[in-house]
């Protein structure tokens, strides 16, 4: 059986923030799909984590750093390490996410890449997996579908960096990417995961089934072009906080939704 990925364990390593949506954005994405999710795949997923939720998994993969880290290549041959967090995923010139891990001799993040790639291990290999690495490579599956539909976790031409820049709302100096990671779900909501995802989950069986139509590397193109706007800001650009938060946050629970939608098929096409 291929393992999904190598865990290394490492005691100390200096990383920056990768957490799409924070805790509240995550957990209401997984607690969408989990409203969506058949019988037979939401009781098959509840046996394999012990009785838990997705939900609970939801943050695991930003909840482990430093210790859990994904080796994207490893080769004993020249003892050649490349190890990264593959939460945001990078795109083409033309919009069309990057296919791969690898771009020549360079290693590209690519959480697309293993959202497939896990996806299609727990589909073909559930059952002979160790206990520990099914647990691991569902939570994976949960979370980095948050992050590809985070406009802070694509890296696209206009904004190669994944906002890892600073922008004026108000007064206040904010890092762009800091403020599509939460703080644009915070802004306007009071209320914890189970509201949140009630208050979002509106859409019709027809718009669902229209969402989840393609593949994820079909999602992660929707997601570029709908979050287009969100990646026109620059560096120092000033705004008035109440008008960008009313102008910018429904498309964070549009984004959110579709997350929710799309991890729930991909989870009813595993294990239903």
């Amino acid at each position: 059986m291929k393992r999904v990925f190598a865990f290394l364990m490492v005691a100390v390593l200096a990383v920056g923030s990768a957490s799409a949506w924070g805790r509240i954005g995550h957990a209401t994405v997984a607690k969408i799909a989990e409203n969506h999710l058949t019988k037979r795949a939401k009781k098959q997923i509840t046996e394999y984590l012990h009785g838990e939720s997705i939900v609970k998994w939801s943050c695991y993969a930003d909840d482990s750093k430093p210790e859990l880290l994904v080796d994207l290549g490893f080769e004993p041959s020249n003892a050649k390490r490349f190890i990264t967090y593959p939460h945001t995923f990078v795109t083409n010139d033309d919009g069309t996410p990057y296919r791969d891990i690898r771009r020549g001799d360079e290693y590209v993040k690519n959480c697309i890449y293993y959202v497939e790639k896990i996806a299609d291990e727990l589909k073909n290999s559930a059952s002979e997996m160790s206990d520990s690495v099914r647990v691991a490579s569902i939570a994976l599956l949960v979370h980095f579908v948050g992050d590809m539909h985070c406009p802070g976790h694509i890296r696209c031409p206009e904004d190669p960096t994944a906002g890892d820049f600073y922008i004026y709302l108000d007064k206040d100096r904010v890092r762009y990417h800091s403020l599509w990671d939460s703080r644009i779900i915070a802004a306007h909501n009071p209320w914890g995961y189970s509201d949140t995802a009630k208050l979002y989950d509106t859409y019709t069986k027809k718009q669902i089934a229209r969402l989840t139509a393609g593949t994820p590397y079909d999602w992660g193109y929707d997601a570029v072009v709908s979050t287009r706007k969100v990646h026109q800001v620059k560096e120092g650009d000033k705004f008035n906080k109440r008008l960008y938060f009313n102008e910018y946050a429904p498309v964070a629970q549009s984004q959110i939704c579709k997350a929710g939608y799309r991890l729930a098929a991909l989870l009813n096409d595993i294990f239903d």
